[in-house]
């Protein structure tokens, strides 16, 4: 369902961008007619940088119409990240177009300015056309920055930015027609003659402001700039998560209107690989919560801490080499330790391959444990992978209750209530449950397990493997035999 939702929710997205782009581009054709006409008429400057500006507001409307189709389709294989930032570059492209018309109509009016006499009539179509361009420029410029804000557009944004500029541009033409008007009508001034030229000059250097911005702002986005401040805002959160001892890297990149965060953080080699992913997700929604146009992949790196102790680095330092070991003990001796544990290696190796292993084990504990001055090693055999055990044939039911009597033999507070026996590689192997007193403590209980499995091995040779599961038992049942 969730899936559903989403898709239908691009959907709809899709639709009100094209819709927009759509009347955009027919408000564009139109006003761009209505204005190079009228220059032409008038022989304004002012009208045709419009006109121009105009023109190349067409274009852009058109590369905007284009980019939001393409920018629409979902990530594949070639374009892991998506298609969005089509919409920066067609900002990029928009930008660049109206570089150079800025370029045409600061040269033309400095020419009219300085060199050249151009008689210019203003009429009151002039006016009615600058007027209606404002307004149309008004109408659209506020659709498409509602649409751009909704949806995290850049293409659509950078339209709208560029027709509230239309605006102030629109509005410049006006008075210096008016100034044109004025000078011609009620004085002599003939600086007044050059008020268009002059108007278009100021039209011409907001366009270059304007677009310099836009095309700036959408080449960061393609060279991969950091969005200001977030980088830090998402180390800070990361950083405050429960686990983590700190971020060593946050590499951002912007992609339409989507962020995507690559994060390193580091956490205590004493924790488990579940523990690990868990801290991973609570880091991930950490940066949703900071921004939630961000998609995080989160690398969790292992690290020592001063809060561990000597068994726990000796434990995760020879995980970290890649060997199993158990019955880990440290005694400290002054400034230094001594360690003996028990590493397991593959049956298959003979025991002076097996000494190499534990004697390379005990050699990188001690280079990075500075602190430790000995490891003893004992070998064993590791456990082989699960493999499928089976019941063994019928009649060992006097085995199980010889079992059990033994248990008691061996150690007269323990109770075996319940034996079972399993065919394996090493004979029968045998699950036992034990009840001891409830508050035995536990190294007690764990010294005497270990006495019944050697007792019973040395009365049952044909037993393997015994694990015996030891329970509480409470003191009213000791009561009640």
């Amino acid at each position: 369902m969730a899936s559903m939702s989403g898709k239908a929710g691009n959907n709809t997205e899709q639709r009100e961008k094209n819709r927009v782009t759509v009347i955009s581009l027919s408000a564009a054709i139109l006003l761009t007619s209505a204005k190079l006409v009228v220059g032409l008429l008038t022989g304004s400057l002012g009208l045709m940088a419009e006109a121009a500006h105009s023109a190349l507001d067409t274009v852009a409307s058109v590369v905007t119409f284009f980019s939001v189709r393409v920018a629409g389709r979902p990530a594949d294989e070639d374009h892991p990240y998506g298609h969005a930032r089509v919409e920066n570059l067609s900002a990029v492209v928009q930008g660049v177009l109206l570089i150079g018309t800025a370029a045409w109509i600061s040269y033309e009016a400095i020419h009219r300015i300085f060199f050249a006499t151009v008689d210019v009539e203003p009429t009151i179509w002039a006016f009615a056309v600058m007027g209606t361009s404002i307004l149309i420029d008004l109408w659209r410029s506020r659709m498409l920055a509602r649409v751009a804000s909704r949806y995290d557009s850049r293409a659509l944004e950078a339209d709208a930015l560029n027709f509230r500029a239309d605006m102030f541009s629109s509005a410049v033409v006006i008075v210096g027609l008016a100034l044109v008007l004025a000078g011609e009508r009620f004085t002599d001034a003939p600086f007044l003659s050059r008020a268009d030229a002059v108007a278009a000059l100021l039209v011409g250097l907001f366009i270059f402001y304007k677009s310099g911005a836009i095309a700036a702002r959408s080449v960061n986005v393609l060279l991969d700039r950091a969005p200001a401040g977030l980088q830090e805002r998402i180390s800070r959160r990361a950083e405050a998560v429960p686990g983590v001892i700190g971020t060593r890297q946050v590499r951002l990149r912007e992609s339409g209107d989507r962020k995507f965060a690559d994060i390193v953080i580091s956490v205590p080699r004493t924790a488990s690989a579940a523990e690990g992913h868990e801290i991973s997700e609570r880091v991930e929604q950490a940066v949703r919560d900071v921004d939630a146009s961000t998609e995080s992949v989160i690398h969790v790196e292992p690290v020592p801490t001063e809060t561990e102790t000597m068994a726990e680095a000796i434990r995760a330092a020879a995980l970290g080499m890649g060997f199993r070991i158990h019955h880990e003990r440290v005694r400290r001796f002054g400034d230094s330790f001594e360690a003996s544990l028990h590493v397991e290696v593959d049956a298959g190796l003979t025991l002076g391959e097996a000494h190499d292993r534990a004697r390379e084990l005990g050699a990188a504990l001690k280079q990075q444990e500075r602190r430790l001055s000995r490891v003893t090693t004992h070998i064993e055999v590791a456990e082989p992978d699960e493999g499928e055990w089976r019941e063994p044939d019928s009649g060992h039911d006097e085995l199980e209750e010889e079992i059990k009597r033994a248990v008691s033999d061996a150690d007269a507070e323990a109770r075996c209530h319940e034996a079972r026996l399993y065919s394996s590689e090493y004979g029968l192997d045998a699950i036992l449950h034990c009840d001891f007193p409830v508050r035995t403590n536990i190294s007690e209980v764990h010294a005497r397990t270990e006495r019944i499995e050697r007792e019973l091995h040395a009365r049952f040779s044909s037993l393997g493997q015994i694990v015996i599961h030891a329970e509480p038992r409470e003191v009213s049942d000791d009561f009640s035999q």
